[in-house]
């Protein structure tokens, strides 16, 4: 019922071994845990995957992995594909890939080395990736804070829903809240519009949006579940106990990188997907151990689907 009422899909951290390499033989439990917490799918090779840090044929291996993993699962989990860089004709190639898999949609972030300079512009790099795969749906997935590219939302989607034949809407991460709010009148449900900055779940889901994507959805989707089930019941009381909730485990996670104390959660978990890769830099097992009693003084715990191990994290 809960997952009819929002489309959540976990940004997936990207599974690596202690010298940083891939290590794809994590992602089957990857998958479990994303099913586990009863997210709806998946954004793979994102942000939170450290998409830049990758090589082309390392994104293209993740995609294989994780399609081949669906290919074998009942339950299957949508999965969208971020195929961005700097490098067009990478991005088209990793588009034209996904397709060939059956991923059930792209994204790519513009370039952010040779920058768009202008919506046109913009336009056109998006048309030119989104016809290497003309069968799937592409999504804009718009970053300004890393891309430096920040042009309003409303005027891309106006003109790329008249260039593009697959477009299929954007993954927003930037609080430009009036912007946003004209995408979603715009977009009437035709257009799938994922918000990405979690910490505003709650306002956002109460001004219509049903779309995420997230990091914090691989380790506390209960309790945004709960949220919009208190959202439903109009449930004042709740819905301010779980945003305090979130707020207190928020205000942790993100003094360090949410990337790498998100990786480090997730080992708290058991789904241990191993270190960061340079330019970013793990925690120290002393800074580790500070993160794990943080926030084993947070609700975050309650809201994950396994046992913590109280022997070692």
């Amino acid at each position: 019922m809960k997952k009819n009422l929002v489309e959540i899909l976990c940004a997936t951290f990207t599974p690596m071994l202690p010298d940083g390499s891939l290590n794809l033989s994590r992602i089957p439990d990857l998958y479990s845990h994303c099913h586990d917490v009863q997210a709806n799918g998946i954004f793979l090779n994102g942000t939170t995957g450290e998409c830049m840090s990758l090589s082309t044929a390392e994104r293209i291996q993740l995609a294989d992995g994780w399609m081949d993993e669906q290919n074998n699962r009942r339950d299957k989990l949508k999965v969208v594909v971020h195929v961005g860089s700097s490098n067009l004709m990478e991005a088209a190639s990793m588009a034209e890939h996904a397709q060939s898999r059956s991923v059930n949609g792209i994204a790519m972030v513009p370039t952010f080395y040779f920058r768009p300079k202008d919506l046109t512009d913009l336009v056109n790099q998006c048309v030119f990736v989104a016809a290497a795969a003309p069968s799937i749906p592409f999504y804009y997935y718009n970053i300004p804070s890393l891309t430096g590219v920040n042009f309003p939302m409303i005027r891309f989607i106006e003109q790329a829903a008249k260039r593009i034949p697959n477009f299929a809407g954007i993954k927003n991460s930037f609080n430009d809240l009036v912007d946003y709010q004209h995408c979603l009148h715009y977009a009437k449900g035709k257009y799938a519009l994922y918000w990405g900055t979690d910490e505003v779940f709650t306002m956002l889901y109460a001004g219509g949006n049903r779309h995420y994507v997230g990091s914090t959805y691989n380790y506390m989707n209960a309790l945004y579940l709960q949220v919009v089930d208190a959202l439903g019941r109009g449930d004042s009381e709740a819905i301010a106990r779980l945003q305090a909730d979130a707020d207190a485990i928020y205000h942790i996670i993100l003094a360090y990188n949410n990337i790498i104390s998100g990786k480090e959660v997730m080992r708290f978990l058991g789904v241990d997907c191993g270190p960061v890769r340079r330019p970013l830099n793990s925690l120290t097992p002393s800074e580790s151990e500070t993160l794990f009693q943080k926030l084993k003084a947070t609700p975050l715990f309650a809201y994950t689907p396994k046992k913590l191990s109280t022997t070692t994290i």
